[in-house]
């Protein structure tokens, strides 16, 4: 059964870092934008090879470092269509733990 799952404390993800964390295959980039937390897959749909984590930040959106495609922390959305849309989880934080819906 999915549930939330401590991955860090807000002391590891200081305002504007990103921390990336492994379950299983499954790799999640978790950022702080001014106190308020995001939590996406951190490979990147189009080619699946790109590490998001690596992106540059522009407001609430991550662009890819290989080509450029723009994804909405909030949503997932694709600025090259919805073909590309990519997971977003839910990000709950408890005192200094910071946990995500896996």
């Amino acid at each position: 059964m999915a549930g939330f799952t401590k991955v860090a404390t807000i002391s590891d993800i200081p305002a504007g870092d990103r921390k990336r964390v492994i379950f299983g295959d499954n790799r999640i980039t978790i950022f702080n934008i001014e106190g308020r937390y995001y939590a996406i897959d951190d490979v990147c749909p189009h080619k699946k090879t790109a590490p998001l984590v690596r992106g540059s930040l522009d407001g609430l959106c991550i662009k890819c470092p290989n080509h450029g495609y723009r994804f909405d922390l909030e949503t997932g959305e694709c600025d090259k269509g919805a073909a590309f849309n990519t997971k977003v989880y839910p990000v709950k934080i408890e005192g200094e733990n910071i946990s995500i819906l896996i």
